[in-house]
């Protein structure tokens, strides 16, 4: 079984192919469909959890979009993805140590740059995760010239010097500050049908829909890196009604 998806096969992925970079995504099956809960700071999906404190993002992942939607067994590869990483988890890491390797030099090869994001649709600390056959390595340790990034909703985690991370604004408006102040980029989805604004809370806006690349090198540091919310009109207004809405009314 693969773990890491080709760069052209995720629609986000395929978009920074322009910035002669290719990006393998790892994706797990999101929230806790597959039995693990992979989304920590998510209302679990099936057990219909609603902690207040969560976001209820589950219920609007883009992990049911596209090619997820339409074919079965692409959400069946994510729930055994899953379930091998955590049932089995040396030998997951060993193999995506190997696929990453590969999938360098094959970027390499072609002339682009390679970058990995393993939190497709999930929230995995993957800093903490240490590798036994790699004395003990996490994986941004054993490919320190290696870009990875991710989104996180998780406030305590921090940039590593070649893995970047960008804070996802859930409604929780004092996390957010937090994530500000430790330096991190801020995701936020606007309730705008087609521009963004230039700034928010005094903080320039970058385009995140024009790429999925979060790093520094092209995002800048200290911004917001916006996003237009993609759902219907109605499911926007609902949305907008709750009391902690991921959508900044702006």
């Amino acid at each position: 079984m693969k773990l890491l998806s080709d760069p052209k096969a995720n629609y986000k992925a395929n978009k920074n192919i322009k910035l002669n970079n290719e990006t393998y995504f790892l994706s797990f099956a999101h929230s806790d469909i597959s039995g693990y809960n992979v989304c920590p700071m998510a209302n679990k999906l099936i057990a219909k959890e609603n902690n207040p404190s969560k976001s209820n993002c589950s219920q609007v992942c883009v992990g049911y979009n596209g090619n997820a939607n339409r074919f079965k067994s692409i959400m069946e590869s994510r729930v055994k993805k899953t379930k091998y990483f955590f049932e089995d988890r040396q030998n997951f890491m060993n193999q995506l140590v190997k696929e990453i390797y590969l999938a360098i030099e094959k970027s390499n090869k072609k002339g682009f740059k390679a970058s990995f994001r393993l939190n497709a649709y999930s929230d995995i600390n993957w800093e903490s995760i240490t590798i036994d056959k790699f004395g003990g390595n996490n994986i941004y340790s054993l490919f320190p010239d290696v870009d990875f990034y991710d989104y996180t909703k998780l406030e305590n985690r921090s940039n590593l010097p070649n893995y970047y991370l960008t804070y996802s604004h859930f409604g929780k408006w004092e996390a957010t500050e937090k994530a500000i102040k430790k330096g991190l980029n801020v995701a936020m989805v606007f309730n705008k049908d087609k521009q963004l604004p230039d700034k928010f809370k005094g903080l320039s806006v970058v385009n995140g829909d024009e790429n999925d690349l979060r790093t520094p090198e092209n995002d800048g540091k200290g911004v917001i890196v916006g996003l237009l919310a993609k759902m219907s009109r109605q499911a926007i207004e609902n949305e907008l009604k709750k009391d902690q809405s991921f959508i900044v009314n702006a």
